[in-house]
């Protein structure tokens, strides 16, 4: 039934830890685009809570963080040799959480996990919660009733930004919920991010982001084109790997880019930071999409403030709750391709804005990104809800 990563059977426990034991429900763990989940989790190990995690499929064949070394927790993965349906799955995780003990599972993203999460601790008879980021909220495949209903069961819901529980909150506003929406940013380690010793690449541009449709790198090669004509001097770099990979190389070649803008592929954090630290400038052209998607609280952005580089990309989602405009940052409209080069100009030639901005955003992140602070009350979260007795039902 299980497969974990130390042993092929469950290890089954004689007896509860007296320390808050959390069961995280994910969908594939590791996950090299989600490093805001191995951070949290790093984090919340680090403060004391016990921590099983299982994954409801096998992680892809790609690249690991260095930082997973550090994971204590046991990552249990379900055998995904026979096709299964919600409710077997869920009754094997349910099995999984009282084996171990759990006082409380969570997952990670309102769909598969979440509703795994919803019919397993209904069988383990313990609470769970849920973070909702943005695809999983957002695209128009996503279930709206399905949603509201897995808000309606959380002892309590976590979202990434004021914009998404505001667009929860408003989803489910006709329900009688007796739980919680609450915002909690994603955050970084700050000690991780070296502000001070950065080594900058004169009219380096960086930007990071799978390469799919949401994240509109195709508008930013057409400002980079625009950057060009205008006899601008940079070089940019772009991380990231995915559908769209073949169309922005073609658009890449339609523009005659390739002396300036190179396409590096997919990067662990540690050679994300390491590309980072030489930018000049940072990036992000994010747009919503056909099929409803976009971008909730792109990580990326944040690991461009920590650094203490400037910051351009579009008003939209939670992403102007990071970036203010003309304070730490310049946010343009989404698919305005002029704009876009006219405010990567604006900060390539400034040095004296750009430290601005950088003053700006790093005291931004410490008041509202600091990995340490935000986990701390996600704790308290966990904390809480662990204790609640089991006096609301569950609705199907």
């Amino acid at each position: 039934m299980f497969m974990t990563n130390s042993s092929s059977t469950i290890t089954y426990r004689n007896k509860p830890s007296e320390a808050l034991k959390i069961g995280y429900v994910l969908k594939r763990f590791p996950n090299l685009s989600q490093t805001f989940i191995l951070n949290e989790i790093l984090e919340i190990e680090r403060q004391g809570v016990l921590v099983e995690i299982v994954s409801l499929r096998t992680p892809r064949s790609e690249p690991t963080h260095s930082a997973l070394k550090n994971l204590k927790a046991q990552i249990t993965y379900l055998d995904e040799t026979t096709k299964s349906s919600d409710s077997t799955i869920a009754e094997q995780v349910a099995l999984w959480a009282k084996s171990r003990h759990l006082q409380h599972l969570h997952a990670h993203f309102a769909t598969s996990a979440a509703e795994i999460a919803m019919q397993s601790a209904k069988l383990a008879n313990i609470g769970y919660s849920f973070t909702a980021h943005a695809h999983d909220i957002y695209h128009e495949k996503v279930d709206r009733q399905a949603l509201i209903n897995r808000i309606q069961n959380a002892r309590f819901v976590v979202t990434v930004s004021d914009f998404n529980r505001d667009y929860l909150n408003k989803l489910q506003s006709n329900q009688s919920y007796k739980g919680t929406i609450n915002r909690l940013y994603n955050g970084l380690d700050l000690t991780l991010f070296n502000p001070t010793k950065l080594i900058r690449e004169p009219g380096l541009i960086v930007s990071i982001g799978r390469l799919v449709p949401k994240k509109g790198m195709s508008f930013l090669i057409e400002a980079f084109a625009s950057l060009r004509d205008r006899n601008v001097t940079f070089r940019a770099v772009i991380i990231g790997e995915g559908e769209e990979r073949v169309t922005l190389e073609k658009s890449i070649q339609k523009f005659a880019l390739e002396q300036q803008v190179t396409l590096v592929g997919a990067l662990t954090q540690s050679d994300v930071i390491a590309t980072l630290s030489r930018a000049e400038l940072f990036a992000l052209s994010c747009i919503v999409g056909d099929d409803g998607d976009m971008d909730g609280l792109p990580t990326v952005i944040l690991e461009a403030m920590a650094l203490g580089i400037p910051v351009v990309s579009t008003q939209l989602a939670g992403i102007p709750e990071m970036i203010h405009h003309q304070i730490n940052g310049l946010l343009v409209d989404q698919k305005q391709v002029t704009d876009l080069a006219d405010a990567m100009q604006t900060l390539l030639e400034s040095n004296e804005l750009r430290i601005s901005f950088r003053n700006q955003s790093l005291k931004h992140m410490e008041e509202h990104f600091n990995l340490r602070k935000n986990v701390a009350q996600l704790r308290e979260w966990f904390a809480a809800a662990s204790t609640i007795g089991m006096d609301k039902e569950y609705t199907e």
